[in-house]
């Protein structure tokens, strides 16, 4: 993914939505809510220095405040598709359906929208370094916006085979959804 968004800024006017905010090696004052602040103090605790955080190094316990929110994907074909190995319970009952043992490329979300996910992954994947996005879903009636943290994670041979994402839906005063009734 280019520095240049203006095609994928192209494809969401076409589809009545905003473009999406990309930030790259973002900061803790840049995220919005507090599970992809504290995902990401959590993995840049565990990177020591340049090097990415292995998989196995990510204990859920270290994760609470961001659980259900949390989603892990594992990198297919050099990222030209990612299998949900979990999808945050939070995110399922916001979103109402369960991702878990599907692939990226198979979400039920606007083509756009899946095509936006899947390189923003890719991106994530070729750079090996974490991504932040927001979002604004079209027709959407509780959900205003979608930040996301991409954070990259290695395997034992320090190959690129993970991705913990932090999916956070904000409602129209910018506070975090917790669920939905």
């Amino acid at each position: 993914m280019s520095e240049n968004l203006y095609e994928i800024a192209e494809v969401f006017a076409e589809h009545g939505a905003e473009a999406p905010i990309v930030i790259w090696n973002p900061s803790q004052e840049q995220l919005m809510s507090e599970p992809p602040r504290h995902a990401l103090a959590h993995w840049s605790a565990l990177a020591a220095g340049s090097r990415l955080p292995g998989y196995q190094q990510v204990d859920p316990v270290d994760l609470r405040p961001a659980l259900g929110y949390v989603l892990l994907l594992d990198v297919l074909e050099g990222g030209q598709d990612f299998s949900y190995r979990l999808f945050g319970s939070t995110i399922g009952r916001v979103s109402g359906f369960d991702m878990t043992g599907k692939r990226l490329s198979e979400h039920p979300a606007s083509a756009y929208v899946t095509e936006f996910s899947l390189a923003v992954g890719r991106a994530a994947v070729r750079r090996r370094a974490p991504v932040y996005t927001v979002r604004r879903p079209v027709g959407a009636q509780d959900t205003s916006l979608w930040e996301r943290l991409v954070l990259p994670l290695v395997d034992e041979d320090g190959s690129l085979a993970r991705l913990m994402v932090v999916s956070t839906p904000l409602d129209r005063d910018g506070k975090l959804i917790r669920t939905m009734y």
